[in-house]
């Protein structure tokens, strides 16, 4: 198969010549596959992407800023990197349930500026090392505890811009409740902060509050003493964590929750299964839009009864998509060029054309346009192309007899016909009203008999006038003497000639 430099493409066949109109570029893009993932998983998909694109027109390419908020999420996955990674600047996936930074993640995002993690399921930060731009990152109410902040803090120590960090919350930042009877309960590492601070010189500012220099200094000095005290409060923390777990296996299960990832996953499946049923309800009242694949299936299925009918010789002309066409022999001389106004942006694919020698089969969109040729053509040369800038398709249908001109008989005839019309339209039209009526009455009169003046004149004026009136009083009329004059004698009176 060929493709033209301007339009389409052809495929030859003995009896009659078939075109499949594939044009354009297919792009593909590799997603994960469904046994990567778990069945509970919910991870960004592009569907997800370009519902939260709205204000960038639901185009992904050129994506900087995107909100994905309270989407019951467990995980990122790579679609969002591969997709957005090379433009995105500000991500927001506060609320949700992700429970890992994995690193395959966030290997596609260069140029990350601004990160929110808050109220996830966060324990360790990583994955972060290839975000050389990053300069916020908000972790407020997640689940990092001492056993792993030393190794959260060696992944922020390649981050060269950080400039803010929310680290609120977690479990192993110093923070004081107050309780009922009024005394204060205080959790986590009093020194959470100036360790921090000593590891990660770039920072300005820690949970909104900025760093003076003060304050680094003295956390450098007790960097050392620092280290060796969370090293046996992580070692301190483990073992909790390790009797929590034996504890919560034969404890039996009670309708209380705790603010543990495992209690917050849970109710997050709930609240997906139940947006899962709404969105299906939804769905449902909508109106079911066809697919690209679905617009196929009814083009194979048009094409296919298409050429069952054609082959048993039922040759009808048709045109069910109601589509603009013009036949012309002038544009190529000894061809018949067929031209079919067809949408600029309608994909070839759902294009078929069927040249035969005595007619021509086109299916587009599923909807059949059949003529019948003016003339015999050759249809193993016929060629069908498509314009790329109106979308309109052209087909070029060589003529088996090259001087047969069949369009210019059609031209003289309607020429002779206009002719004649407008030599009927130089015709004078029927003169009508008052005026032709009066004339009518003086041609009567005029070939009626002689009337001899004799005995009907009854009076005569002093000034010569006379009054003449007909036996049956049809009309009157004034003369004049010298008129008259011509009449005094009747004609009966008149001698003819002597013989000669």
């Amino acid at each position: 198969m060929t493709i033209e430099a301007y339009y389409g493409s052809a495929q030859n066949t003995e009896s009659n010549q078939r075109f499949y109109m594939i044009f354009g570029e297919i792009i593909s893009f590799k997603t994960m596959s469904h046994s990567s993932l778990k069945s509970n998983e919910r991870v960004i998909t592009l569907s997800l992407i370009r519902k939260r694109s709205e204000h960038n027109e639901s185009l992904v390419s050129n994506l900087e800023e995107i909100a994905l908020h309270q989407e019951e999420l467990t995980g990122i996955g790579p679609t969002l990197g591969r997709l957005c990674g090379k433009t995105l600047k500000i991500l927001l996936l506060q609320n949700n349930v992700i429970s890992a930074m994995n690193p395959t993640d966030f290997k596609y995002f260069k140029v990350l500026e601004y990160i929110n993690l808050a109220l996830n399921n966060i324990s360790v930060i990583q994955g972060l090392d290839s975000c050389e731009f990053l300069k916020k990152l908000d972790l407020t109410l997640n689940f990092i505890d001492l056993d792993r902040l030393e190794d959260s803090i060696d992944c922020l120590t390649s981050c060269t811009n950080l400039n803010e960090l929310f680290l609120l919350g977690n479990p192993c930042c110093h923070s004081s409740d107050s309780e009922q009877s009024g005394h204060k309960k205080s959790s986590g590492w009093k020194n959470c902060r100036l360790y921090i601070v000593a590891r990660l010189p770039q920072l300005k500012s820690l949970d909104g509050t900025p760093i003076v220099h003060s304050e680094r200094i003295r956390a450098i000095q007790k960097l050392s003493q620092l280290e060796s005290e969370l090293e046996d409060l992580a070692g301190k923390c483990m073992e909790r964590k390790e009797k929590l777990r034996i504890d919560s296996i034969h404890a039996s299960d009670g309708d209380m929750t705790k603010h543990c990832p495992e209690d917050r996953i849970r109710i997050s499946n709930e609240m997906a299964q139940q947006k899962a049923e709404k969105e299906k309800k939804e769905k449902s009242n909508q109106p079911k839009f066809k697919r690209e694949a679905d617009f196929m299936n009814d083009q194979n299925e048009a094409i296919e009864k298409a050429r069952v009918k054609e082959g048993g010789g039922e040759i009808k002309q048709c045109n069910e998509g109601k589509w603009e066409f013009r036949f012309d022999e002038e544009m190529k001389p000894g061809y018949f060029t067929l031209d079919i106004k067809i949408q600029k942006h309608l994909s070839s694919s759902l294009i078929d054309v069927d040249v035969h020698p005595t007619y021509i089969s086109i299916v587009i969109k599923g909807k059949v346009l059949r003529l019948v040729l003016p003339a015999e053509v050759k249809s193993e040369e016929s060629k069908a192309e498509r314009s790329t800038t109106t979308g309109h398709l052209l087909i070029s249908m060589p003529k088996c007899d090259p001087n047969c001109l069949v369009f210019e008989k059609k031209k003289s005839s309607v020429k002779n016909q206009s002719d004649n019309k407008s030599t009927v339209k130089k015709r004078p039209a029927r003169r009508q009203g008052l005026q032709s009526l009066m004339m009518e009455e003086v041609d009567k009169i005029q070939k009626g008999p002689p009337v001899s003046v004799k005995g009907i004149v009854k009076n005569a004026d002093v000034d010569g006038d006379i009054n003449v009136n007909s036996g049956l009083d049809l009309f009157e009329t004034k003369t004049t003497l010298k008129q008259n004059s011509r009449h005094e004698h009747s004609i009966d009176e008149i001698e003819p000639p002597p013989l000669i």
